[in-house]
C-alpha cells in the first residue's frame, strides 16, 4: 500500500499539470502593446542606455485634432446626428445682403439646412439636404436645394411714380463639396453649386415677363474656411467666383422692353465675398 501512494502522486500531479496547459492554451492572448519607438541613445563608461516611447496616434486622431461637438455650418461633415448650428452673416452677390442659416444633422452623413438671404428690396429662402462620406483625409458631401426670391422696388419703398417693378421665382441648385482639416481648429471647404431657374417673373410697369421654360442659369465656386478657436463657436469666411446669365436672378438685371428680347442667356463673370459667425 505505501509503495503504491507514490505512483499516485505522480499521476495526480501529472494530471494538474496537464488541466494547467490546456487552461493556459485556452486563455485569451493578452492584448500586444503599441510597438516602441527609439528615440534617444546615451552612452556611459559602463552602460548605454536606449530612451524609447510608445507609438504616437496620427495627429488628425488627437483629442487636439476632434471635430466640434456641434459640428460645422459649411463643411460636408455638417452637425453631428441630433445637433444644430445657426449661423448670421453678411455676403456681397451682385450687392450686400445679410444671411441666416439653421443646419441640422439626422445621422449617417445626412443634414437638412435652410437659408434666408435679404436686403429688403430682395429677399430669398432656400431649403434643402445634403449627404457627406469621408475618402482618406477628405470629406466629400452632395447637395440640393430648392429656393423662392421675391423683390419689389417701387412706391412702397421709393417716393416715385415713374418706375414701379417687382420679380418673382423658384430656383433648384444641386453641388458638390469636398473639405479638409488644415488646422487643428480650422476647416476649409470648397463648393459647386449650380443655378437652375424653374420659373421667374418680373413685373414692369403693367408688363409681365416670363420665359417658357425652366432654364440653367449658371453656376457658383466658393472656397469657405471655417476657424473655431474653443470648438464651440465658428467664425467663418469665404471667397465666391460666379458665372451666371447676365439676368440672373432677373430682378436685379432685367434686360428687357417692349421691343427687346425678354431674356439675356449671356454669360458673366463677377466675385462674392461673405463673412459670419456660428452659434
Amino acid at each position: 500500500m505505501k509503495a503504491a501512494q507514490p505512483k499516485i502522486l505522480l499521476a495526480a500531479l501529472a494530471a494538474l499539470l496537464a488541466a494547467g496547459s490546456a487552461s493556459a492554451a485556452d486563455a485569451p492572448a493578452a492584448p500586444q502593446a503599441p510597438p516602441l519607438q527609439v528615440v534617444g541613445e546615451y552612452k556611459t563608461k559602463d552602460s548605454t542606455v536606449i530612451v524609447v516611447e510608445q507609438e504616437k496616434k496620427a495627429l488628425r486622431d488627437t483629442t487636439a485634432w476632434a471635430y466640434p461637438e456641434r459640428g460645422l455650418t459649411f463643411f460636408p461633415d455638417g452637425p453631428g446626428k441630433d445637433k444644430d448650428r445657426w449661423a448670421i452673416g453678411a455676403m456681397w452677390w451682385v450687392a450686400p445682403f445679410f444671411t441666416a442659416q439653421y443646419t441640422r444633422g439626422l445621422g449617417s452623413g445626412f443634414s437638412v439646412d435652410a437659408e434666408v438671404l435679404t436686403i429688403v428690396l430682395f429677399n430669398q429662402l432656400t431649403a434643402g439636404g445634403q449627404w457627406a462620406f469621408h475618402a482618406g483625409p477628405f470629406s466629400l458631401g452632395v447637395m440640393a436645394h430648392v429656393g423662392a426670391y421675391y423683390g419689389s422696388l417701387g412706391k412702397a419703398l421709393i417716393e416715385t411714380t415713374s418706375f414701379n417693378s417687382s420679380g418673382w421665382g423658384v430656383l433648384v441648385n444641386p453641388g458638390a463639396k469636398v473639405g479638409l482639416q488644415v488646422e487643428r481648429n480650422a476647416w476649409i471647404t470648397l463648393q459647386y453649386e449650380a443655378y437652375l431657374t424653374a420659373y421667374q417673373a418680373t413685373y414692369l410697369g403693367g408688363m409681365v415677363l416670363s420665359p417658357s421654360a425652366p432654364a440653367y442659369s449658371g453656376f457658383g465656386l466658393t472656397a469657405m474656411v471655417e476657424y473655431s478657436p474653443a470648438k464651440t463657436g465658428v467664425i467663418y469666411y469665404g471667397f465666391s467666383v460666379y458665372n451666371t446669365a447676365a439676368n440672373y436672378p432677373i430682378y436685379f438685371n432685367v434686360e428687357a422692353t417692349a421691343s427687346s428680347e425678354s431674356f439675356n442667356v449671356a454669360k458673366i463673370w463677377y466675385f462674392g465675398i461673405m463673412a459670419g459667425y456660428e452659434f
